[in-house]
């Protein structure tokens, strides 16, 4: 059985750098909460610290690539989440937007996909969306890119892209 990827396979997730460095922040924390021992609340504290740390770097590792796009016909989008890995071809994603908000100062923004499973029907009420549609919520930290790039890559392969720019 051939396990090689097709080249021309696009995929984006966290940089691996990025899930490292918060697994080893996390440990020194977690060594910190032991060292300040005499303190509870602040051992409780960076302990908490240390795990949600240690657990959002593991995440990041374990859930790669998040999204992957196939090249065929039709194009195939792939996510991977915790619950394991979900297809979709156009047909099956009724909307992408990319949202672009103010947050403390700055511009932030975000990859809304709604998407159907298998057992979802397509269409909601007067031609609408469809009330069976999930949706999937993407930022940059998620795909490890600018998310215009993942937009303009998605258009071109045959996804219905909705932006403001």
């Amino acid at each position: 059985m051939d396990n090689s990827v097709d080249p021309s396979t696009r995929s984006w997730s966290t940089p691996v750098g990025a899930g490292i460095a918060g697994c080893v922040g996390g440990l020194i924390l977690l060594g910190g909460a032991i060292l300040v021992a005499n303190d509870p609340a602040g051992s409780v504290l960076m302990g908490i610290a240390g795990v949600l740390l240690v657990g959002l770097g593991a995440y990041t590792l374990i859930v790669r690539p998040r999204l992957e796009l196939s090249p065929g016909n039709p194009a195939t989008l792939t996510v991977r989440s915790l619950t394991g890995r979900r297809s979709y071809t156009p047909d099956r994603v009724e909307r992408i937007r990319l949202l672009s908000m103010r947050r403390v100062g700055r511009r932030v923004g975000q990859l809304e996909m709604d998407v159907l499973d298998d057992d979802a029907e397509p269409g909601g009420p007067d031609g609408g969306f469809s009330d069976d549609a999930r949706l999937l919520v993407f930022s940059r930290w998620d795909l490890g890119t600018d998310l215009i790039s993942v937009v303009d890559e998605l258009r071109a392969a045959g996804f219905r892209v909705d932006d403001d720019r």
